[in-house]
């Protein structure tokens, strides 16, 4: 009997944190160069068991949705394709969120900036470093 109140106590515990626990947020940023004809940013996001669709970002707009952290097993994972310039020739595809070690608060932002030159990354107020350079698709 005591295992089994030890086990409902743990078990409520992550139910509740998982329940309550703040979402971490990806937000996308379309940055092309504005000066160029095709400044429209080709998105399209998925999971394991979420599939966001394609989405067509124009320049300077945020795309952004939450992530909420499997808290029990920690293994959330997204992945994204970014396409840009004329026919979507430029193509870059990569995961975009991991679940992470305790190290990264819940409710942070996961935050990816796509410019001319390549796909820039940073976590909540981090300095911004770039992760990736474009391929032809």
């Amino acid at each position: 009997m005591k295992h089994l109140l030890v086990f409902l106590i743990f078990y409520g515990q992550c139910t509740i944190g998982n329940v309550f626990a703040l979402p971490n947020k990806l937000n996308i940023w379309n940055d092309l160069d504005p000066n160029h004809k095709h400044t429209t940013l080709f998105v399209h996001c998925k999971s394991g068991t979420i599939d966001k669709g394609p989405q067509y970002v124009p320049h300077g707009i945020l795309y952004q949705f939450p992530i909420k952290e499997n808290s029990w097993l920690r293994n959330t994972l997204f992945w994204c394709t970014f396409r840009h310039g004329p026919n979507y020739k430029y193509e870059q595809k990569f995961d975009v969120y991991k679940s992470r070690s305790h190290k990264v608060p819940q409710g942070s932002i996961y935050e990816w900036i796509v410019k001319e030159d390549g796909i820039y990354f940073r976590i909540n107020t981090a300095p911004m470093h770039k992760v990736h350079n474009w391929k032809l698709a």
